[in-house]
Parts: C-alpha cells; sequence; structure tokens
C-alpha cells in the first residue's frame, strides 16, 4: 500500500519547500533537490513494499540514470517503508545503505483495531497513570491552529538548543494536505480562570475570565490505514497537568474512529543508549506500548563515486 510520502499532495508540498522538481517513473514519486557546486540528488520518499520491488528492477534504474545523466545528479536516494528482515535486498542492485536517513527508520506502532481497554492494558503503568492524571485536570483536546503549533514547537525547540523549521514550512504542509484531510493539528488546553486583578489593569469587581493555555499540539497524519505523529511540540507550563499524554489518547481514538489499524509514533532512537539525542522522546513514546518497528530506510544508488564522498563528508560536518 502507498504511503502518504508518495501522494501528489506530499509532492506539491515538497516542492514548496526546498525541492526543485518532480518526476513520476512507473508512478513512483522521484524528487530533485541541488547540491550546490556538485550537481543534485534525486529521491523517492517513503515507498510501499511493491514499490521498493519495482525500484529495483532496471526497467526503472535506467529511467533514473537518464534523469541523473541530464540533471547531473550525484545519486539517487531510495527509501523503503518495508521491514529490514525481509527479503528485499537493495544491495544487490548496486545500492549502498545511505549515510544518513531522510525519515526515521525506527519506529513504534500502536495496534488501533483492539478495544480502547486493551490499548491501554498494553500501555506501560506509568502511561495510563500520566493519561489518568491529564483527564482529572480537565484538559481539552481541540483542534487547533498550525499557530498554536509553531509556538510550542518552536519553545521546545530553543529550549533544548536544536535546529527547528520555520512557520512556512509547516504552513506549507497544511496548505498542501489539509484539503483531502490527510493532515490535522490538535492542541490540549487548559481551561485556567483569572480574575481582572490579576492581569494588572483596574479591577471590575474581580470579574473571572476565562484564559485558555495551550501545553500540548501535534501535527497528525491520516492517510489510509495509518495515523501518523509527524511533529509535536509542548510547553514549560503546567507540565504536572500530562497534557501530551491526554493527546495523544485522544489522537488514538479518534484515529481508530477514522478506521486506521495503526498509530506510527515515526520516530524512536535505534537503541537504549541515554546518550542518544532521541532517549526522552522515546521514553515518552514507549509509555503508550505498542510495537518497534525498523523499516529498510534509505538507500543510495551512487553515479558520481568522488562528488559523492565529498557531498558525505560535508554533510556530517554540517550536523555536528
Amino acid at each position: 500500500m502507498a504511503t502518504i510520502f508518495q501522494t501528489a499532495e506530499w509532492e506539491k508540498f515538497k516542492l514548496k519547500t526546498g525541492w526543485q522538481k518532480s518526476w513520476r517513473v512507473f508512478d513512483i514519486l522521484v524528487l530533485e533537490r541541488k547540491i550546490p557546486l556538485l550537481g543534485s540528488m534525486l529521491y523517492s520518499p517513503m515507498m510501499s513494499r511493491d514499490q521498493t520491488k519495482l525500484a529495483m528492477q532496471k526497467i526503472f534504474l535506467d529511467q533514473i540514470k537518464k534523469i541523473a545523466i541530464e540533471e547531473k545528479s550525484l545519486f539517487y536516494r531510495m527509501e523503503s517503508n518495508d521491514e529490514v528482515a525481509g527479503d528485499i535486498l537493495p544491495g544487490k542492485s548496486g545500492f549502498a545503505k545511505a549515510f544518513e536517513e531522510m525519515q526515521p527508520e525506527h519506529t513504534l506502532l500502536i495496534n488501533l483495531t483492539k478495544s480502547e481497554d486493551d490499548i491501554l492494558k498494553e500501555m506501560k503503568q506509568k502511561g495510563r497513570y500520566n493519561i489518568k492524571i491529564a483527564e482529572k485536570n480537565q484538559l481539552a483536546i481541540e483542534k487547533g491552529s498550525v499557530e498554536d503549533f509553531y509556538q510550542l514547537y518552536q519553545q521546545m525547540a530553543k529550549r533544548q538548543k536544536i535546529s527547528y523549521r520555520s512557520l512556512s514550512y509547516f504552513q506549507a504542509l497544511i496548505d498542501n494536505l489539509s484539503p483531502k484531510d490527510y493532515v490535522q493539528v490538535f492542541t490540549a488546553k487548559a481551561r485556567d480562570q483569572i480574575t481582572d486583578e490579576s492581569r494588572n489593569y483596574e479591577p471590575n469587581n474581580n470579574t473571572v475570565v476565562q484564559h485558555d493555555s495551550v501545553l500540548a499540539s501535534a501535527i497528525i497524519i491520516f492517510y489510509k490505514d495509518s495515523c501518523i505523529y509527524l511533529f509535536g511540540g509542548s510547553s514549560d507550563e503546567q507540565r504536572e497537568k500530562m497534557a501530551p499524554y491526554k493527546l495523544h489518547w485522544e489522537v488514538m481514538r479518534e484515529a481508530k474512529r477514522r478506521g486506521c489499524k495503526f498509530y506510527d509514533m515515526f520516530g524512536i532512537a535505534p537503541t537504549d543508549d541515554e546518550k542518544h539525542p532521541w532517549a526522552g522522546i522515546t521514553r515518552f513514546k514507549k509509555q503508550f506500548g505498542g510495537e518497534e518497528f525498523q523499516s529498510l530506510g534509505s538507500w543510495d544508488l551512487v553515479f558520481s563515486t568522488a562528488k559523492y564522498k565529498l557531498f558525505k563528508t560535508v554533510e556530517k560536518m554540517r550536523r555536528k
């Protein structure tokens, strides 16, 4: 089954956010991004099992090589959503494992075909407990705006001292995927009651005013039988209310209502190494249970060995 990353909507989104050209080769999406001074790279994002098999065939690769010559491409990167332990072996078709991943190859899949009670039972005890705490705090889970999401996403990135994308990137994502209801922003809000006096202006009989504090937000993909947690952000304020736990639980319930079979947490650390950059978010995601899954991930077919090695060196230095 094709993934969201092979749709026309995703193609349009990528062409608005840094990729210059696209082709459909036997209906497989191929994107191009320029590499300054060196040429370009070609890339097919998250292909299904059947697409991966086709992408390793000579009839497909001949077309890729023609495009590569015309565009002066250093390499073609294919990305597969098929299981790594399967029978597909890209190395036999001349591919080498990529030195970096475009999308995370290690993830956590939560089975949504089970009852809500069974899903809760399969969570870790702390996960269930934190959901109960959040429910006692009467948090409101609502459809939100990209601005709601971005404020928390940006704050969290600065807090963790990591790079982050621009608001225009997420706006393009929403603009291109929302017409078919493929994407939704969810927010977890705390309904705070404050008085005029606490708002630092002339009190008017201490009138009580309701104020919504957005404590957590997520951008969620709904496509065919899968629901994907694509991006998220949370506030440092009122952390004791466990807003992210309630948020993800309600997303799972919505995904079940839509007929989704899996909730893809989309990215966990490959090992239990506490020093891994994703160690913290991985601990959080594992509170919800689920099965770990490793995909084939990214594989490169190199056309210019010298330029590819130079690009690889520069990229590794840039990401340090």
